[in-house]
């Protein structure tokens, strides 16, 4: 029996005659309502292991009810698979996510599985930068798992980008093993299990410390908030509808409340309420217009100055909310810059500054007006424009020191090609490129300008020098 066989025949195993059957294993899904809510990918795996398949076989089985004929296939030519099943990002908002969450739901039966997703966020928040680029886990929480007597799985909050800490242990996300020092190791392999090495098999929450409560680092707090911040909206998330009330984000209604925000914090000036948050009055007044969706960055930072969850802020829901008591400003670093903090205006000398430029004046070799002006902490249009009688002969100097300087090393390359010239004549051999470029240094001829005429010419002067 093949693979894929066994996998539809082991599904019907156990089942009593009462029981709705299903082609592949209806697994519950792990976490469901909670800030560790199982992903897609780990499920995906779990169910493998329940067929005791490769994730590979399970994949292909997957996708040939997906898509027929698209497992053999490469841009149209047959037998030239292509189509790697851990690169897809089956967690996120894509199509990879709806597809895969649509038919592994309808093969097991399992409804709830798009809320392993970020579906739910489609339409009202960008794909741009949503997902992480690296498969992160945090060791703590597999061994957790293990020591509960749990089956380690993979946490959803782990694939998101913005995302580096575990809210429950404060601690960084890690992204190579502790054992091999692999990256790449969590998930994309053939055999995956859950919490294990698929490099050098070995546990993924071993060999680190006893105690992870260690009070964060100053730098550390703002991505400990971001993480509650993100882990919460997953708990929203993926609450289903019989325990609490469902999670309908809507963009309207997410643009409506921005509106609000931005009135009730700063009587509905964009500008004040885009200095608040650390961005571009721009950027605010693009939100506005525009009304599309934004970063979960920008999200993030909406919701931390204004004291509101971000599952509140994406369905609209602010009834009950009021500006937070206090007005600081968070120091984000989310992608934008902060606002251009101007420095207190400076007391020149500018006799002592002129006298400084008279004095470059008889230096030996002169330096440039730039290079004064970076010297002297000044911007150079400043000393044009304070000092300008200074600073134009200054920069004629410095012009005039760059052209003897190139006349002395010209004059010292025609001297060099010069000899090699009179060598070869002495020789008997042809003046080429070839003979004299065995007789000088290469930056000497890649430094000739019209270097076949300078040759032709130094040719006929050394055979005049010869008849001489």
């Amino acid at each position: 029996m093949s693979s894929i066989s066994a996998i539809s025949a082991a599904a019907t195993l156990g089942l009593s005659a009462s029981t709705p059957r299903s082609t592949l294993h209806a697994l519950p899904p792990i976490g469901l309502g909670t800030s560790e809510v199982e992903s897609l990918t780990s499920y995906f795996c779990r169910l493998a292991n329940s067929h005791a398949c490769t994730t590979n076989d399970l994949a292909k089985f997957i996708i040939e009810r997906i898509e027929p004929g698209r497992w053999e296939t490469h841009q149209g030519t047959p037998g030239k698979s292509r189509f790697v099943w851990y690169q897809r990002s089956i967690s996120g908002v894509g199509d990879s996510a709806l597809n895969w969450a649509g038919m592994l739901s309808a093969l097991t039966g399992v409804a709830t599985l798009q809320q392993l997703t970020l579906l739910p966020l489609q339409g009202c928040v960008a794909a741009k930068g949503l997902m992480a680029t690296r498969a992160r886990w945090c060791p703590y929480c597999l061994a957790d798992d293990q020591r509960e007597g749990q089956q380690p799985y993979f946490r959803l909050a782990w694939d998101i980008g913005l995302n580096k800490v575990c809210v429950r242990h404060l601690t960084a996300l890690i992204a190579r093993c502790p054992h091999c020092n692999a990256s790449n190791v969590r998930h994309t392999a053939n055999v995956v299990v859950p919490g294990w090495c698929t490099a050098c098999g070995c546990f993924l929450g071993s060999a680190i410390p006893l105690d992870p409560t260690i009070p964060p680092a100053t730098e550390q707090k703002l991505e400990i908030e971001q993480a509650r911040c993100i882990t919460d909206l997953l708990a929203a998330m993926s609450t289903s509808p019989e325990t609490g009330p469902a999670f309908t984000p809507d963009i309207e209604s997410f643009h409506q409340g921005v509106e609000r925000l931005i009135g009730d914090m700063d009587g509905g000036l964009a500008a004040h309420f885009a200095r608040r948050l650390g961005v571009r009055k721009s950027t605010v007044h693009y939100w506005r217009t525009v009304r599309t969706p934004l970063t979960l960055e920008a999200l993030v930072r909406i919701a931390m100055h204004c004291g509101v969850s971000l599952a509140n802020l994406l369905q609209g829901t602010l009834a009950d909310w009021c500006p937070p008591p206090t007005t600081q400003q968070l120091a984000l670093q989310l992608g934008y810059p902060l606002p251009n903090q101007h420095r207190p205006k400076r007391q020149h000398d500018w006799g002592a500054i002129r006298q400084r430029l008279r004095d470059e004046l008889k230096q030996t070799e002169p330096r440039s007006v730039t290079e004064v002006a970076k010297a002297l902490d000044i911007d150079v249009r400043h000393l044009y424009i304070q000092a300008t009688t200074e600073a134009r002969t200054l920069g004629a100097c410095y012009v005039q020191h760059l052209h003897q300087r190139a006349l002395q090393a010209q004059t010292a390359i025609y001297a060099e090609l010069l000899q090699a010239c009179e060598i070869l004549r002495e020789n008997g051999e042809s003046i080429t490129v070839e003979q004299v470029a065995q007789l000088v240094e290469p930056r000497t001829l890649n430094s000739t300008r019209h270097l076949y005429t300078v040759l032709s010419s130094l040719a006929g002067q050394a055979a005049n020098d010869a008849a001489m």
